[in-house]
């Protein structure tokens, strides 16, 4: 199992993915230097050195891996974040194995857009649709809200 853990953070999921034995490779992909920085700080006190994962600076929107590589992408409470969603989710679809899913989270309006973007449910479910999920009698695309946090579950 290939795991890229994106706009990873702190590494918390991704670190907790590595260490479980469930995953050949984890990938923990952030843009911010700093965060990176405090995922390998974490991995270092929390002696996880061993475990299979790789820490890496990248832009969600541009993601420097091949097509069809990762079985899972975690791309948790951070897609308000991203300058290019679209472009984004594009990547990530295109990182997937077929089957392979995504687990996605964000924070729901009605928080204003002021210096990050925030979705509606429905605008979620377009994102993942102009991105390919969907679309195909294979996969399934399924987007809720629960509170302020939107939630996407799709297969490739």
């Amino acid at each position: 199992l290939a795991l890229l853990d994106m706009s990873c953070g702190t590494g918390f999921v991704g670190r907790r993915f590595a260490s479980s034995g469930s995953c050949e490779q984890v990938f923990a992909l952030d843009y911010s230097e700093q965060m990176l920085n405090e995922c390998v700080a974490s991995i270092q006190r929390e002696k996880e050195t061993e475990s299979p994962i790789c820490v890496i600076r990248g832009d969600a929107g541009s993601l420097p891996f091949n097509d069809n590589v990762f079985d899972c992408v975690n791309w948790g409470a951070a897609m308000h974040c991203v300058p290019d969603v679209d472009a984004a989710m594009s990547e990530v679809y295109r990182v997937l194995k077929p089957g392979g899913k995504v687990y996605a989270t964000t924070f729901l309006r009605p928080f204003p857009d002021i210096i990050f973007r925030f979705f509606t449910v429905d605008e979620i479910e377009q994102l993942a649709r102009n991105a390919g999920f969907n679309n195909n009698d294979n996969s399934s695309l399924n987007v809720e809200g629960r509170g302020v946090y939107g939630i996407l579950k799709a297969t490739k």
